[in-house]
């Protein structure tokens, strides 16, 4: 009896000790962007895997994003989660800035699963060679199994983001392929637990990556699933958002917000009642004046779409917060933009600084158009009233014939 107690209590042992030399491995994040706007840092932070749900939501989403973070576990700060959300998510559109590329770059997400920590460095070692981000930008500190990211590309699927035929990696990383591309966004997963040549393929391809990377054609998050997390008892990436009710992933879809959750293929298309689409509609319509924080002005407003600054009105001294959108204009300085001809200034308006701003030229178009008005009405006055003189009655008065 002692000696199966022995066995037993070195067999536990063996299991603790082969547990604290391996600990569970985290996934890396790579975004391999045709511009960088951050700041990399020594260290990378790890966010819980509803965090990175999001982020990857944010970058393939065809429609307007939003989100209530509703699935975000209280174990996590929200305000860091907006933040990670905001700095690593795809940013607003229209943004022409000094120093950023004047088309937008396609979005693609790839997820490689069945990575051991040696293909880790393999793959690090190769993007540094041709240039690409050799350090992730962030990594999963609980990563999934292969089932929840099953379900993940299933629920992009039903989005209509992913396809549902299996995707060549060489036509996956081209954004101009049509067998692969249904629009400016894609999703593709593949294992190399299953075929051991999806790493050799991905290096192979890595200098055309890299070239569409640089050309501003695309931006790719690429995550790299760890072989540990395979069988992984976490098998939801958010076990909140299948919990949510049909009715109000209903609800949010008709508000024209991209909500996923782990459940949502299979859920009714069904219209809602009048009365809840005017809800809807009225809350897609409000803007609020003022926000509590500056993480949550700059992830409702988008950055303030790319065209101004979250700042709070009052002055630091004053207890009060109201931070708001304060617009900026954008200055068009190489004249080869799409509808610009030389320099050109952008004045923009609006709550979140989503509106142009014409009012200026619109007053100077109008009182142009007035002033060119008068003028030709004076004009056209003047000849009739000249025309409407009588003539002498005599023309040739003072003027005899030679006899």
């Amino acid at each position: 009896m002692r000696f199966i107690a022995g066995v037993a209590a070195a067999a536990l042992g063996l299991a603790i000790g082969a547990t604290a030399q391996n600990p569970p491995q985290t996934a890396d994040v790579y975004l391999l962007l045709s511009k960088t706007y951050w700041t990399e840092k020594p260290w990378q932070p790890a966010v819980a895997k509803e965090v990175a749900r999001h982020i990857f939501l944010s970058r393939v989403s065809r429609s307007r994003y939003g989100s209530d973070l509703r699935d975000i576990p209280d174990t996590v700060d929200l305000e860091n989660a907006v933040e990670y959300i905001a700095k690593f998510g795809k940013q607003a559109d229209g943004l022409w800035m000094e120093g950023w590329p004047a088309k937008t770059p396609s979005q693609l997400v790839m997820i490689l699963e069945g990575i051991t920590p040696e293909t880790s460095a393999q793959i690090a070692e190769a993007m540094d060679k041709v240039g690409l981000s050799q350090k992730p930008a962030f990594t999963i500190a609980d990563p999934p199994s292969a089932k929840a990211n099953e379900r993940l590309v299933d629920n992009f699927q039903s989005l209509g983001v992913a396809l549902q035929a299996p995707c060549a990696l060489n036509n996956a990383i081209n954004p101009w392929s049509s067998n692969c591309w249904t629009g400016p966004t894609s999703i593709v997963k593949y294992d190399q637990g299953k075929n051991t040549l999806v790493v050799p393929d991905f290096l192979y391809n890595l200098e055309r990556i890299a070239k569409f990377v640089r050309d501003g054609d695309l931006d790719v998050v690429l995550v790299l699933m760890p072989e540990s997390s395979r069988n992984s008892k976490l098998d939801h990436w958010s076990s909140t958002a299948v919990s949510s009710s049909q009715t109000d992933l209903r609800r949010r879809a008709s508000d024209s917000e991209t909500v996923i959750a782990d459940d949502f293929v299979g859920v009714p298309t069904k219209a809602p009642a009048p009365k809840a689409a005017a809800t809807s509609k009225k809350r897609a319509q409000a803007i609020p004046q003022c926000f509590a924080s500056l993480n949550t002005c700059m992830t409702t407003t988008s950055n303030c779409s790319g065209h101004g600054e979250c700042a709070n009105k009052y002055s630091e001294s004053d207890p009060k917060k109201c931070f708001s959108c304060r617009c900026e204009k954008t200055i068009v300085s190489h004249g080869n933009e799409t509808g610009s001809r030389g320099r050109k200034t952008l004045q923009w308006g609006g709550n979140t600084c989503q509106k142009e701003d014409i009012s200026v030229p619109f007053w100077m178009l109008t009182s142009l158009t007035i002033t060119l008005i008068g003028a030709i009405t004076f004009c056209i006055g003047l000849l009739f009233s000249v025309g409407e003189e009588k003539l002498p009655g005599v023309i040739g008065a003072g003027v005899s014939r030679n006899k």
